[in-house]
């Protein structure tokens, strides 16, 4: 009887294993998948879904190489927070763009995450469609001759974003035209471009929103650069006032704000980049070798090569809750 039973439940096992991926089965069974040769285990990264190109297809093909198995996922980093926070997630690192969505894992009772470092910056551009009906439009302004923001409010145009309550550069979008209006003195700018914070008509996933532009199903879409310079998507810069990437004009960047969900303010700042290993991973010796290698020189040069600026590593939270492996790069 026990050999009957142990039969049925081999071939069980091979049916499920026929109509799932490896990487799926394991998940069905709560385990990890650690094939022939990846003794390093796999290793969960979630990430801001900027970052997709340079996760996908360069820092995590790199990582796999040095002997582990890489599974990456990028939504808004404010999704993904919540993901974490609802349980929904179990990342062994998690990669943000800003300090808010780590902070909040920090200060969620109980905290999920204990530090951050910062590690690169960038600036928002606006990305359009070379075949658009306005891109000659977009091409006058890169000669001067006619105002950036007058092509974004003209009628007609299709100028998609992504929501500010689901991800930081819908909110850096608000804050951008917001400081338009400061910088020209003229307090129309913002609500011809955006008709809102959260007008429908305009929000779309923070992922898909490249290849909503790419396919013509939108004209023009706010981009951080290095997804721009990836993707060979032509841009114009807005002035550093309002692009959100120069240090500088932190104190400026602070006059604009965006509302988030409970009702608070998010002020502007400029853009960076953060990492974490939240305390529910689960391949903690893997994570940490993620962390090391993305802070690496090899890591770095990946990011610099694709269009960010690298930032003297800053750290957030409590610095001593840092693992000594990942700390000893601070000095270096």
């Amino acid at each position: 009887m026990a050999t009957v039973l142990t039969t049925i439940l081999a071939l069980g096992l091979l049916l499920i294993s026929s109509l799932y991926l490896p990487g799926q089965v394991n998940q069905l069974f709560g385990q990890s998948t650690i094939p022939s040769g990846n003794a390093g285990g796999q290793v969960d990264v979630l990430y801001a879904g900027s970052l997709i190109s340079v996760m996908e297809t360069k820092i995590g093909p790199a990582f796999s190489h040095l002997g582990f198995v890489y599974r990456g996922e990028g939504h808004g980093s404010t999704q993904d927070d919540n993901m974490i926070i609802d349980g929904q997630r179990f990342p062994d690192v998690f990669i943000s763009v800003g300090t808010e969505s780590i902070t909040k894992l920090i200060d969620n009772n109980p905290s999920l995450a204990k530090w951050s470092i910062g590690f690169a910056s960038d600036e928002l551009v606006i990305a359009y469609n070379p075949k658009s009906h306005f891109a000659s439009d977009f091409e006058k302004v890169k000669a001067g001759s006619i105002p950036w923001y007058q092509v974004l409010s003209k009628p007609g145009i299709k100028f998609l974003r992504s929501d500010p309550l689901l991800d930081p550069k819908g909110c850096y979008t608000v804050i951008a035209a917001r400081l338009a209006d400061k910088l020209y003195h003229n307090s129309t700018i913002s609500s011809s471009i955006l008709g809102g914070e959260r007008n429908q008509n305009q929000l779309r996933p923070e992922e898909i929103l490249p290849t909503l532009l790419e396919t013509g199903e939108a004209d023009a879409i706010p981009a951080y650069k290095h997804e721009a310079i990836e993707r060979g998507l032509p841009f114009i810069s807005p002035p550093p006032q309002i692009n959100l990437g120069d240090p500088s004009f932190a104190s400026y960047y602070k006059q604009a704000s965006c509302t988030q969900a409970n009702g608070s303010l998010t002020f502007g700042k400029p853009i960076a980049f953060d990492i974490t290993i939240p305390n529910t991973a689960k391949n903690v010796a893997g994570s940490i070798e993620f962390v090391k290698f993305l802070l690496s020189g090899q890591g770095k040069q990946i990011f610099e090569n694709d269009g960010f600026k690298l930032l003297p590593l800053v750290v957030g939270g409590n610095k001593t809750a840092i693992p000594q492996e990942v700390l000893g790069l601070m000095t270096k």
